[in-house]
């Protein structure tokens, strides 16, 4: 059985929590996600911001010319992105880079239900979103059924867009690294969206991403740091991100 969109009441609480994660620009209310269902019908609408963007990034965005490494890394819950703890922590570890090597990387956010979001953007979008709606610990939490159906379809048009850039864009980019939760913090292959939407994409592309961290870095942050330290922190544990700076810098070579 299915719920279908969360009731006005737990809308209205959702909605006022998501509000607050918003730190600069406006959160509508059209723009939020909730369930399995909403985000389907944000994917599917022909006139909606959602499609809009994702047609824009599979068909016509361009990255700049100096582009050439490909780093995409997960969204976060606080936006705009490179507000958020990930991110400040990211954008720390690329500052350890050459001033060369930096000016290649193309950080690219994975997102539900946009699909791509380059850097370039994050400074311009002034109305942000929050989509928990694909997240089933998310759904059950608080009262909305979770539709494995619907979520697979709306991770295969996603990744379906995602595919179609990673074809355009085949010979701009030398190297292409997704650095996102590979591993759960039981050190067993993440089920996460993130990882379904690259995964699929790849294969659909036929071009190759790496997903990093590997295994041996989760496990190294479950037995040193344990198993929260992983849930928290995620890419952005310091193992993690020393782990990405010295892929990163092999990724020049």
């Amino acid at each position: 059985m299915y719920f279908g969109k969360a009731s006005t009441v737990n809308r209205e609480l959702l909605y006022n929590i998501s509000k607050k994660r918003v730190l600069k620009g406006t959160l509508p209310r059209e723009l939020c996600f909730y369930s399995p269902k909403e985000v389907y019908e944000a994917l599917t609408s022909s006139n909606g911001r959602v499609k809009k963007w994702l047609s824009f990034i599979s068909e016509n965005y361009l990255p700049p010319p100096e582009k050439k490494i490909l780093l995409l890394y997960p969204c976060s819950a606080v936006k705009p992105y490179h507000l958020s703890r990930s991110y400040k922590v990211l954008y720390a570890t690329l500052d350890t880079l050459s001033q060369e090597l930096r000016k290649k990387i193309h950080v690219v956010t994975v997102s539900e239900p946009f699909g791509l979001v380059p850097e370039e953007y994050y400074e311009k979008w002034t109305e942000w979103y929050d989509c928990p709606g694909l997240f089933e610990w998310w759904c059950r939490k608080n009262g909305v059924e979770y539709d494995e159906a619907i979520v697979s379809k709306s991770i295969e048009i996603l990744a379906s867009y995602i595919a179609r850039y990673l074809e355009r864009t085949r010979n701009h980019y030398t190297r292409r690294i997704a650095f996102i939760r590979t591993y759960t913090s039981s050190v067993k292959p993440s089920q996460s969206t993130h990882r379904k939407m690259i995964e699929l994409a790849s294969s659909k592309s036929g071009i190759q991403i790496e997903l990093h961290p590997p295994k041996d870095i989760v496990e190294k942050i479950v037995q040193l740091r344990g198993r929260n330290a992983w849930d928290f922190y995620g890419v952005a544990h310091p193992f993690a991100q020393e782990y990405l700076a010295s892929i990163l810098t092999e990724a020049q070579e």
